[in-house]
Parts: structure tokens; sequence; C-alpha cells
């Protein structure tokens, strides 16, 4: 796929999502979440943070009562645009937000004392060009850091993953093992400060209408969640049933490299 082609889709999925992007109940939305990811990040009072990727802001929007000014970037109008009202609603003023991919960012070089992205990556042709990215706009001594969910280290079963995450959402490209998201960093000269990890609960049915998945993709990420608690193939999903609900652990992690 190329990458004109693969933005649209981009746009096109994430333009569907963005009205609800936010909403409470929703793991990628929820505030204990993103205290986490901000007391990891550990912001300073005098920081300029650039958020790649941003979608509405929930990174950015965390942060800015935190730091002296943030600006979001994303590819979407549309979460843009709910993310400026979003901001606007809370009342912050240090927020901007601005359209751009992250693969060649509208920022100039050694600008921003922190640059993150969040959930970014594996929706991404070239994850080592929008890091490297990141990596230029950073000053030196910066902190750039990638937090997304992580592939099992099993290339099969990696790969099975991977085929189930983008049955959801068209727009997925692979979410990399927590090696290849090492690698990309290092590759972009960066050196690793600090990897964390951690296993998040999803509701499979609340996870599929995030994305508005239409119903055959549905019924067939059912099936073999389904079928793999019955004893059949893994996903990699580690599918299971609480409270009558089907759902499954995500992996996720932070990842903080130095400039």
């Amino acid at each position: 796929m190329d990458a004109a082609r693969h933005q649209e889709t981009v746009r096109r999925e994430f333009g569907k999502q963005a009205r609800h992007f936010a909403e409470a109940g929703l793991t990628l939305s929820n505030e204990d979440y993103l205290r986490w990811m901000v007391d990891v990040l550990a912001p300073a009072p005098h920081w300029q943070v650039l958020d790649v990727a941003t979608g509405t802001g929930h990174l950015a929007r965390a942060l800015a009562p935190r730091v002296r000014r943030v600006t979001a970037v994303d590819l979407t109008p549309a979460m843009l645009a709910e993310g400026r009202r979003l901001a606007g609603e809370a009342g912050l003023t240090n927020v901007a937000f601005a359209e751009g991919a992250a693969e060649r960012l509208p920022c100039g070089d050694a600008t921003f004392d922190l640059v993150a992205t969040r959930f970014s990556l594996h929706h991404m042709l070239d994850p080592r060009g929008a890091v490297g990215e990141m990596a230029r706009v950073a000053r030196p001594g910066g902190v750039v850091a990638v937090i997304d969910l992580v592939s099992p280290d099993d290339p099969a079963l990696a790969a099975r993953y991977n085929e189930v995450e983008r049955r959801r959402d068209p727009s997925h490209m692979r979410a990399l093992t927590l090696a290849e998201l090492t690698a990309t960093l290092e590759a972009a000269g960066l050196t690793i400060s600090q990897t964390l990890t951690r296993d998040v609960e999803a509701i499979v049915e609340r996870w599929l209408e995030m994305t508005h998945a239409p119903p055959d993709a549905r019924r067939t990420i059912v099936e073999a969640l389904t079928a793999e608690l019955a004893g059949g193939p893994p996903t990699g999903m580690r599918p299971f049933r609480r409270d009558g609900e089907l759902r499954f652990l995500h992996a996720w992690a932070i990842l903080l490299g130095r400039r």
C-alpha cells in the first residue's frame, strides 16, 4: 500500500471514530491509564511538548496542566476539531492543534523537551521514519516517548494477532514486538532510559464499537476468540470471560528515549 492511500484510510477510519473517541468507559480514554502515562513521562513546568498523532488530544490534554505548552499534531481533521472542542471545554489555553503527518512533522529541529506518541505506530507504514522525525524535533537531552500496543514475540502468533486487529480497524498496519520497538528508537539515535509494560483488559463489544467495525468483521473476531476459549487456535488476544462479557488482554508498552 502506498503512503497516500494509507493516509486516506487512516483519515476515513479515525474520522468515523472522532466524535466518540474520548467517551468515558473506553479503554484508551481511561483516566487511570492516562495518569499512569503522564506520571511515567514526568513532565516539568517549563517543558514545550509535542504530541504526535494526537487523535482528539487525550495525552495532550492530560499533559497541558503540567507543562508550559503542548502542540498536538494529527493527520485527521475531524480528530483535531474534536480535540479543540474538548480542550476548550476544559479551559485549556496552552494546547495548539495542527494538521500534519508523523513522518513529516511540521516542526523545526530541536524544538521540544518532550516528543510523545500514543497508540499510533501500529497505524504507520514507516514507524522508523516517524520515530526519526520525533528525534529530529526533540532538543538535545530531550525525551522521545513511544506508547503503543505490543505484539507477541512468536512470529506466527504476532501475525494472527495483527490480522485480528486489522479486521477490526483497516488502518491498523502492524503492532511491533517490544524488541522491535526498542530497535526502532535506537535506530533514531536515542538512548533507551526506561521501558515499562502492562496488560490492559478490554471488553470486546466496546472495543469493536469504538471503530464501528462492520457486522462481518465483528462476527469473525468474536468467533475466533470464542473458539480459542474452547481450545481452538490462539489469536494472540488472550481472551477470557468475566461478568458475562467476552474480554481480552492488550499488552501496552511505554519506551522513553533520550536524544
